[in-house]
C-alpha cells in the first residue's frame, strides 16, 4: 500500500511539474482550446496573428516577451506557453502587442460607460490628461499608422475628461469640441493652422496634445 501511495506521489509531482513547465509566463491563465469558425463567421481576435508582448498586472508586474492575441468579443486576453494555449478574464490592467506597424496598448479601470465596466480593455491612443480611447467592434483587416474612419468602422472613440468618459466621432467634431470649450478659440486657430480634417485619428490626437500643453501653460486653469 506505502509502495503505491509513493507511485501516486510521484506521478502527481510530475504532473505537477509538467503544468509548471508549460506555463512559465506566470500569468496563471487558465488552459483554453480554440474552435474552429464557422463559414462566414468572424474572427474574434483583433489581429489574427500571435506577437510577442507584455502584461501588466494589477498587483504592478509587468511579464514581457509573451505570445499574445487580444479576443475583443469577450474582452479577454489570450497567450501561449510551451504547447499551451491559455486565457486570462481578470487580474491584468494593461497589455501592449506590438505588431511591427503599430504598437496597440490596452488598459482598463476606466468609468463603466455604453455597456462597458471598469474591466473593459481599452486600447490608448493619447495619453495625456486628457485622454483618447477606443473600443474595437471588428477585426483589423489592414494596418496603418494613422487609422481613417473608414478601416476601423464601427469602432467607438472616447475621450476622457475630468474623470467622464465621453463618446466622440472623428466625423462630427463638436461631439469632441465642446468638450474643450475652455480653449475652443485657439484649437479653431490650430485646426485652421495646421488644416486638421479628422479623417484619421492622428488628427485628434493632435490636437488633444495642443489642448493639454495650453492647458499646462496656464497650470491647468
Amino acid at each position: 500500500m506505502k509502495y503505491l501511495l509513493r507511485i501516486f506521489s510521484v506521478a502527481f509531482c510530475v504532473m505537477s511539474i509538467q503544468v509548471n513547465a508549460q506555463d512559465s509566463t506566470g500569468l496563471a491563465g487558465t488552459p483554453y482550446q480554440e474552435t474552429q469558425l464557422a463559414a462566414g463567421e468572424k474572427s474574434p481576435y483583433l489581429l489574427k496573428e500571435w506577437y510577442s508582448g507584455a502584461v501588466r498586472t494589477s498587483d504592478d508586474r509587468v511579464h514581457d516577451g509573451v505570445q499574445l492575441r487580444y479576443d475583443y468579443v469577450k474582452d479577454e486576453l489570450e497567450y501561449k506557453a510551451g504547447s499551451g494555449l491559455y486565457r486570462v478574464s481578470s487580474g491584468i490592467s494593461e497589455f501592449s502587442i506590438p505588431s511591427g506597424v503599430e504598437l496597440y496598448t490596452f488598459r482598463s479601470g476606466y468609468p463603466a460607460v455604453a455597456g462597458q465596466s471598469e474591466k473593459s480593455f481599452y486600447r490608448v491612443l493619447y495619453d495625456g490628461n486628457t485622454k483618447l480611447l477606443k473600443k474595437y467592434t471588428n477585426p483589423i483587416k489592414v494596418e496603418k499608422a494613422s487609422a481613417t474612419r473608414e478601416m476601423d468602422a464601427g469602432a467607438k472613440l472616447y475621450l476622457l475628461k475630468d474623470g467622464k468618459m465621453n463618446p466622440v466621432q472623428l466625423s462630427n467634431r463638436n461631439s469632441f469640441l465642446k468638450l474643450l470649450t475652455d480653449e475652443r478659440n485657439k484649437l479653431n486657430y490650430v485646426i485652421k493652422e495646421q488644416q486638421l480634417d479628422f479623417a484619421g485619428e492622428d488628427d485628434l490626437i493632435r490636437l488633444l496634445e495642443e489642448y493639454d500643453s495650453y492647458k499646462a501653460g496656464r497650470g491647468g486653469n
